[in-house]
């Protein structure tokens, strides 16, 4: 186990879309939320492909996950989908942050 001693690769855009499909869904703004959910897990499994991590693989998952609940119009899945996903995401970019990977 344990972490790379790189962030993940699109770590801080997987991040940034999920922020911004929380905010949309939270606004009740389902296209948008679903077009950065899609955006999120493409970058996500972009870099799952290139190298296998734990943040990555989370994020992939939930933000599947989140985008089947968009297209069933369960806002409420989708928002914990996507919230258990910015969680993971949250703790890698803070542990990169300390350790001056990423600002």
């Amino acid at each position: 186990g344990g972490r790379y001693e790189d962030p993940p690769m699109n770590l801080v855009e997987v991040q940034k879309y999920s922020q911004q499909a929380l905010a949309a869904q939270k606004a009740g703004n389902k296209d948008a939320a679903f077009d950065s959910v899609k955006q999120g897990r493409k970058l996500a499994v972009e870099s799952y492909k290139e190298k296998s991590t734990m943040p990555m693989q989370v994020a992939s998952g939930s933000l599947k996950g989140a985008l089947n609940a968009l297209d069933t119009g369960n806002l409420t899945e989708a928002t914990t989908q996507v919230e258990h996903a910015l969680s993971k995401l949250n703790d890698e970019g803070d542990y990169y942050k300390k350790e001056g990977k990423i600002k």
